[in-house]
């Protein structure tokens, strides 16, 4: 059991076992996942994860809704052309203190393949992502093109931050190439693609 200061707060359980889960997950791999793991990571019983999930499988499926929401949320992709310095830093602010966030989805993405009952999750996780890159490049404006290029667009940001993940790229290498998808995506959102 963890010392007092980093015990669990009263209402903060179930977010900080799934933040919890997350970390353990980044630094083990999602068959390294145990509630034991995981409670120790958050200071707690492993009891209390059972109690919270009731199976690895559901607790899996909580942090991956939590880890998308969040970083979702911290990488401002809504703003993606509004300003091609503030979205890479908002990129590099959830790459530098959330790194786990992709780890995690990575992982989950993988297990997608293996897995069919986490496969709708991801594929809602993507759908999600998506709608945010379509919501930046064309607004409210819908069409089966549009949504191929928010989708293709989403798709070369998330491989860069894949590469840069698993230590096949550098953060000047991503920077350029974000700058490079940024320029090309300004020109097709304003041509109306």
């Amino acid at each position: 059991m963890a010392e007092e200061s980093s015990r669990i707060k009263y209402g903060t359980g179930r977010e900080a076992l799934v933040e919890a889960a997350v970390r353990v997950v980044a630094r083990h791999g999602l068959h390294g996942m145990t509630f034991r793991k995981v409670a120790q990571e958050a200071g707690v019983n492993n009891s209390l994860v059972a109690h919270h999930f009731g199976s690895l499988s559901a607790l899996a499926e909580a942090a991956l809704e939590w880890s998308a929401q969040t970083a979702m949320h911290d990488s401002h992709l809504e703003n993606f052309l509004a300003s091609e310095e503030d979205y890479k830093e908002a990129l590099w602010s959830t790459l530098g203190a959330r790194m786990d966030l992709h780890i995690y989805q990575f992982e989950m993405i993988l297990e997608a393949g293996r897995d069919e009952s986490v496969r709708a999750q991801i594929i809602d996780m993507y759908d999600r992502y998506t709608e945010e890159v379509a919501r930046a490049m064309f607004g409210d404006e819908r069409s089966g093109e549009n949504e191929a290029l928010a989708r293709a667009v989403f798709a070369s940001l998330d491989g860069l931050v894949l590469q840069y993940v698993g230590g096949a790229i550098t953060r000047e290498q991503v920077d350029q190439s974000v700058s490079a998808l940024w320029r090309l995506v300004s020109v097709v959102s304003v041509s109306g693609a």
